[in-house]
């Protein structure tokens, strides 16, 4: 096995740090206008990790598949899920394009056939069971306003939120209190949602930066 000396070994390391850091302000690039760098580099990045992806499963899931759970326990059943998977690749050929169709449909079916099951309808009740919270709540120095206030306001999304999806009742439906508090409500998850998203694709920004004027160039300290 090829075993470098540490000198090489810091020298690849290093360069590995300047590719990552090239890429990243390449990938950067996007914020001032779609380009061609940036192009190459979303080609690079989608078949870096398709490739990865592929080798990952072979050595990861279908050797182990082969060695282990076939050829050492006699599992060959496990030789129908590996065709299955195989034929997928008979996409790119229009000619035998309908033997792919095989383990996308068994995968369609069997999503639809697991969703009717115990294992989606249980964690399903277990929401139900966590929005049934106490609206007046008492704690071990009485009663607790805070935390009543909030299971109100929990309770009360809850339940505009369902009855502006009720159609079946003209009353419901064309109540303006409702719809009015239901859009809030919705609003509101939606906001806090999308602010969610927001931060957290800025910590990436923030951790690539870091990455840049550190690991890098060493402005910053490690």
């Amino acid at each position: 096995m090829f075993n470098p000396s540490p000198d090489i070994a810091v020298t690849f390391e290093s360069l590995g740090i300047t590719v990552a850091a090239i890429l990243t302000i390449c990938i950067m690039s996007i914020l001032i206008k779609e380009n061609p760098v940036y192009r190459a580099c979303e080609h690079v990045f989608i078949g870096a990790t398709a490739g990865y992806l592929v080798v990952a499963t072979i050595a990861n899931t279908i050797m182990p598949g082969i060695q282990e759970n076939m050829m050492t326990n006699g599992e060959w059943w496990e030789i129908i899920p590996i065709c299955l998977g195989l034929m997928i690749y008979f996409q790119p050929f229009p000619k035998y394009r309908w033997i792919s169709r095989f383990p996308v449909a068994y995968w369609i079916g069997y999503n639809a056939g697991l969703s009717l099951t115990i294992r989606t309808f249980m964690p399903l009740m277990a929401n139900v069971n966590a929005s049934m919270v106490k609206l007046i709540v008492i704690g071990a120095n009485g009663f607790d306003l805070l935390a009543s206030f909030t299971n109100i306001v929990f309770a009360s999304a809850i339940i505009f939120t369902l009855l502006y999806f009720l159609f079946s009742f003209e009353a419901i439906s064309n109540n303006k209190v409702i719809l009015s508090g239901a859009r809030w409500f919705i609003m509101i998850a939606f906001g806090a949602s999308f602010g969610n998203t927001v931060m957290g694709r800025i910590s990436l920004v923030l951790g690539r930066a870091q990455f840049i004027l550190g690991t890098w160039l060493g402005v910053l300290p490690q």
